[in-house]
């Protein structure tokens, strides 16, 4: 066998495994809803039990005061919302308290973390809210995330027996710009993924909205048992699984604000969850060239020849073919497309496979504007960072955050201001 027949014949054997997959993942998903719905049946009958709904946030980004509203407005019987936030004061800070003002009818709390106890940014943030939540039951969600009405009671629908985290898929809405375009495709590429795992009844940690009994987490470890990672929802889904807990995906999908990016913030986080993922995931991680189609599409030009077709014709054809099922996809979903979805498309495909090969050679990345370790290494980073954030700012107390009305006292490293509604 000639050179140029081997690698025509690894194309073809590449090209078969990926199409098969890819067209795996497309049936998968659109059965998902159903398949998942059907799983969860009525396991929990009408039960709805009080939820503490924590919110961490940072940063005013677009589309923040309609994702957090969207908290306020859930059709659900009985629920409090927790916002932490390591600053004393910020803009989004302000804007949430004008949001929970609007909404005298829900319970709200604005807690101040210290910011100490773990690696994660996010974490740190969620750790005092998590610790002064009034129930058990605890759903969690990014600031960025915008929920339909019953989407928390969905939540609890799939926390059937033997679950011990429900998680959303976060589909990507409303994209600003191009770079902002390329964010949303490659978003809701991954959701697709999700899904089709889903259906399977794979379940993976997503932290974009979570649901979880704050008792399970307890027994799991608590937060000293996920500290040293970047990835918390990976790190709550495994140490659950530890305890005999799966993780589920809910039948709904959540819509990820997009807005306006830029390339750099969409590399950037590419390249941290690839850092992350090869991290976790040692196996599966080499593999991920298989999902996408510009590896595919290479394999289509090497074999075309064994069907005497031209390379050039392969490489397009499969390009082609996968953005227009990708799209038709999306479509038939209700997710967003627009004339821009091409270039979106390939931007992707590079961007990707750009952080997948940078990710083998390096620990470091970027979140929230500082650098962090993936290894456990991290906890130096991080020390650095709280330090130089705290120069400057007022001792923690019960002073430190100012409202329209006034404060109860705070506790140690939190201040807490409390508006009871109804």
């Amino acid at each position: 066998m000639s050179v140029a027949s081997f690698f025509s014949y690894a194309g073809a054997v590449w090209w078969s495994v990926a199409v098969a997959f890819f067209c795996a993942t497309l049936g998968l998903g659109l059965a998902q809803p159903f398949v998942q719905r059907r799983r969860s049946g009525k396991a929990r009958g009408d039960v709805q039990p009080p939820i503490s709904a924590i919110i961490p946030i940072k940063l005013l980004d677009s589309g923040f005061e309609a994702a957090l509203a969207s908290m306020f407005a859930q059709d659900y019987p009985a629920f409090e919302v927790l916002i932490g936030a390591a600053e004393h004061a910020s803009p989004a800070l302000d804007a949430a308290r004008r949001i929970a003002a609007s909404h005298p009818k829900v319970s709200c709390r604005f807690l101040r973390s210290a910011g100490k106890a773990a690696v994660s940014p996010k974490l740190n943030n969620l750790a005092t809210p998590l610790a002064a939540a009034t129930y058990d039951l605890v759903f969690t969600k990014d600031s960025n995330i915008t929920l339909d009405p019953g989407a928390m009671a969905a939540f609890v629908h799939n926390f059937t027996q033997g679950v011990g985290l429900v998680v959303g898929v976060p589909v990507a809405v409303r994209a600003k710009n191009f770079a902002g375009r390329i964010e949303a495709f490659s978003i809701n590429g991954h959701a697709r993924l999700l899904l089709g795992a889903s259906a399977l009844g794979v379940g993976f940690g997503v932290g974009k909205a979570m649901l979880f009994r704050r008792s399970d987490l307890a027994k799991a470890g608590g937060i000293a048992a996920i500290s040293d990672t970047l990835a918390e929802d990976t790190a709550i889904s495994r140490e659950l699984a530890r305890h005999g807990l799966k993780t589920v995906f809910s039948h709904r999908t959540v819509a990820q604000e997009t807005g306006a990016r830029s390339l750099a913030e969409i590399y950037e986080r590419q390249l941290r969850w690839s850092v992350i993922r090869r991290k976790n995931e040692r196996v599966t991680f080499p593999l991920e060239p298989l999902a996408s189609p510009l590896p595919a599409a290479v394999a289509g030009a090497l074999a075309a020849p064994l069907v005497s077709y031209p390379g050039w014709l392969g490489f397009s054809l499969t390009l082609l073919l996968w953005f227009c099922a990708e799209t038709g996809f999306s479509l038939c979903q209700g997710w967003e497309v627009s004339a821009w979805s091409p270039l979106a498309f390939l931007g992707r495909e590079i961007l990707a496979l750009v952080a997948w090969l940078r990710a083998f050679t390096t620990h470091e990345v970027v979140w929230a504007q500082v650098r962090f370790d993936a290894r456990q290494g991290a906890r130096t980073a991080l020390r650095k960072a709280v330090q130089s954030h705290e120069i400057g700012e007022r001792p923690a107390d019960a002073s430190a955050s100012r409202a329209p009305r006034p404060e109860r006292s705070g506790q140690a490293a939190a201040s807490s201001e409390k508006t009871r509604r109804g």
